[in-house]
């Protein structure tokens, strides 16, 4: 058999090269029939054992070759991982995706070459996944929808970017959303256009709102609660809409809290009227104008109108009836007035005959005054016209009966109407008439209050008799007022009856001149009594005070004293005050920063500099050594913090440099034996910051003198006016009384500690 001719390997390997580039099978096949005729000798000379294949020979020796990672884009552009397959039924394999780049998902169509958009994302035109664009949503890409975006339904739409599904397409204001369910058991969902009387703000998967009961709105499509409104013929009331009252009307859709109300005098037939012609009646006691059909006109006097009717008259009243106002709205309101009657078997009323009267509007008969009282007149209008002879009283109001008053009672000095007070008055509580007082017949009448007499212990105020209150006294048997006591006085009960009953009130004192006077504030006193009438005031406990003078308890203690505040009214600490008055847990106020003060201060005025000047420039020493430099400092401002930084600092004297600078130097207090003790004046002698020491501080005034104690050496410096320091030793009890000197380029200022104050020191 001769020898098979292989066919040319060059072809076949430029063939599958072609094809794996992806060109046309055309061009593959021209570039096959060149290689062929390009090589056709070496081909012819060639020969390949039977069932030679090229394609198998090819991957034969790709398998023998190094492994190399796959170009997985040449499969998609946006493929990440990839793998060769065995192509079913063959011994060939071929490349295919396993996942896809972030943001893209595999097709799952079994050929695992295509990456789609991931839910959420949209293809671009160039290829490339984005977020959905608000207002759409996107499923995910496959082979139906080629990767495009999705339209909600009308009505409906997304309100981000990047929704994934249907169910993400919320409503558009004036739409409500509705869903349903397809044959295929899918849920589906539309956008409906809000029905008249509903509406819905949108964004969100809810159907249209009902509007509140009684209201609608103008148009379909309503995008709030504010589009629903009350239809004509009704108002809102909270929320709901409620028919328009007789009387009133509405002509269109409204928010109104109230309907239109008819004019003053007409109403209409029923409720819910949508217009002003329904305003055609006349409410009773009113008539319409002949002339003017929306102008309604009360009734006049002596008439009336009892219905709500297209009326233009009233009906006059009968019997000669009058009506007490206009605007009458039945017969019942036609009635007699005061001093009038309608006699039985008369056709007319007719005025009240002498001895009666009627009082008030109504169809009731006169009536008599009764025995023995007669009116001045005929057509009396009141019982008051009824009179009483003078000192007589009534002593029966039904029927009316007089008689004279007696017997701790008197009557008027002149005839007065027979009314309920025209009895006998009785006199007032505890007192007497003198038939009663001396046990005998009454002689004359009692025509005034001047027959009552007042008894022991009570007095008379504007004629109206008292027991005499609290601090008051009266002798009794007159008609007097009860007499004082005094300023500052009381009595321990009422109904006293003698000065010699009155004590000192609680609150004050029995003062030193014999006089009373009130407690001060931080004090009270409970007063004096029968048998110890003075009375003295007792002060509050420590740190506690009043709030007014004139206190009268214990249990009046309630505010912290000045110098004193914080839970328990405790004396304010070094560099704060307290005015006092102030609530039991309120704290001491703190001096400025930069001064202080003693223990116990009252006012910001004893909050103190914590440095003073010398009034000249410096205070010299007798022995200038005691002085202790200070290097770290390099002005007097630095020198004066490290003095006020130590506890023990008495002054600082700082020395300026010619260049800058200067030389910061501090005095010291002897805590372990000092001979002297030094105050520096502060202000006007308002205090002085006092330091033990070793010597005299400044230039002496005069010499020494000999003096009681250090407060008699104190007191002469304040005296002096020249004088800032005074020197007092208490060996020989010299006192020295000096000043500050001029010192060109120098300055000194003293140390203020509020325990170093002469009068926290002498508290």
């Amino acid at each position: 058999m001769p020898p098979t001719l292989m066919p040319d390997v060059d072809a076949q390997r430029s063939v599958l090269r072609t094809k794996s580039r992806g060109q046309p099978a055309a061009a593959a096949a021209a570039a096959a029939a060149a290689a062929a005729a390009a090589s056709s000798a070496r081909t012819r000379q060639c020969a390949r054992p039977p069932g030679w294949n090229l394609e198998a020979e090819e991957q034969g020796r790709n398998l023998l070759q190094a492994a190399k990672s796959p170009n997985c884009t040449r499969i998609d552009a946006h493929c990440s991982q990839c793998r060769n397959q065995r192509i079913p039924g063959t011994r060939r394999s071929e490349l295919v995706c396993s996942s896809c780049a972030s943001g893209y998902r595999l097709r799952r169509d079994g050929i695992s070459k295509t990456c789609d958009c991931a839910p959420g994302l949209a293809m671009d035109a160039d290829k490339n996944c984005q977020p959905c664009t608000q207002g759409n949503f996107c499923p995910g890409g496959d082979a139906t929808n080629n990767n495009a975006e999705s339209t909600c339904p009308d009505g409906l739409l997304t309100t981000f970017a990047g929704a994934k599904s249907q169910a993400q397409c919320f409503t558009k204001p004036g739409y409500g959303r509705t869903s349903s369910k397809g044959s295929d058991g899918k849920v589906s969902l539309a956008g409906v256009v809000c029905d008249i009387a509903t509406y819905n703000v949108g964004q969100n998967t809810a159907g249209c709102q009902k509007c509140g009961a009684g209201l609608t709105t103008a148009a379909i499509g309503s995008t709030s609660a504010a589009a629903c409104q009350a239809p004509a013929g009704s108002y809102m009331d909270k929320g709901i809409g409620k028919l328009c009252q007789k009387g009133t009307y509405s002509t269109a859709l409204n928010s109104n809290a109230n309907c239109i109300p008819c004019p003053d005098g007409i109403t209409t037939a029923a409720e819910g009227s949508t217009t002003a012609a329904a305003c055609s009646l006349a409410l009773k006691g009113y008539y319409i104008d002949a002339t003017n059909s929306t102008n309604a006109i009360k009734c006049p006097l002596d008439t009336y109108q009892d219905q709500e009717a297209a009326v233009d008259s009233c009906t006059a009243c009968p019997n000669g009836w009058k009506t007490k106002d206009t605007g009458a709205t039945g017969v019942a309101l036609c009635l007699a007035p005061p001093g009038f009657e309608l006699v039985d078997g008369a056709t007319t009323i007719t005025a009240c005959a002498a001895g009666s009267y009627k009082a008030d509007w109504n169809r009731n008969p006169c009536v008599a005054c009764g025995s023995g009282l007669i009116t001045k007149e005929a057509g009396s209008v009141s019982k008051d016209a009824c009179l009483v002879p003078a000192g007589y009283g009534l002593t029966s109001m039904s029927p009316m009966v007089a008689a004279p008053c007696e017997k701790n009672t008197y009557g008027d000095s002149v005839d007065r109407a027979a009314v309920a007070n025209a009895r006998c008055t009785a006199c007032p509580a505890d007192m007497f008439t003198l038939d009663i007082l001396n046990s005998a017949a009454r002689v004359g009448l009692y025509t005034s209050e001047a027959a009552c007499l007042v008894k022991e212990g009570w007095g008379t105020t504007v004629t109206l008799p008292q027991q005499c209150p609290n601090g008051t006294y009266n002798e009794g048997k007159n008609r007097l007022p009860c007499r004082s006591c005094g300023t500052g006085w009381t009595t321990v009960a009422a109904g006293k009856t003698a000065a010699t009953q009155c004590v000192i009130q609680a609150g004050w004192k029995m003062g030193a001149d014999g006089i009373p006077a009130p407690c001060d504030k931080g004090s009270f006193s409970t007063g004096g009594s029968e048998l110890a009438p003075n009375a003295t005031c007792t002060a509050c406990d420590a740190g506690y005070s009043t709030q007014e003078d004139e206190s009268t308890s214990i249990l009046e203690c309630t505010v912290c004293a000045p110098g004193f505040g914080g839970a328990n009214c405790g004396q304010c600490d070094y560099g704060t005050f307290a005015s006092g008055g102030a609530k039991v847990g309120d704290d001491c106020a703190s001096c400025a920063v930069g001064s202080t003060s003693k223990k116990g201060a009252t006012q910001s005025q004893q909050c103190y500099s914590t440095l003073i000047d010398a009034r000249n420039d410096v205070f010299n020493l007798a022995d200038e050594n005691a002085w202790t430099p200070d290097n770290t400092a390099a002005n007097a401002a630095a020198c004066g913090d490290v003095c006020t930084g130590s506890a023990d600092c008495v002054m600082y004297k700082f020395v300026s440099a010619a260049g800058g600078g200067g030389q910061c130097s501090l005095l010291s207090e002897e805590a372990s034996n000092p001979t002297h003790t030094v105050g520096f004046k502060i202000g006007n002698g308002d205090d002085y910051s006092v330091w033990g020491l070793t010597q005299a501080v400044g230039a002496a005034l005069a010499s020494p003198a000999v003096v009681a104690d250090e407060a008699a050496c104190k007191d002469a410096c304040s005296a002096a006016a020249e004088c800032e320091v005074y020197v007092f030793k208490s060996s020989d009890k010299t006192c020295t009384l000096t000043k500050s000197e001029l010192e060109e380029a120098s300055i000194s200022m003293f140390h203020v500690v509020g325990a170093k104050l002469y009068s926290d020191l002498h508290a």
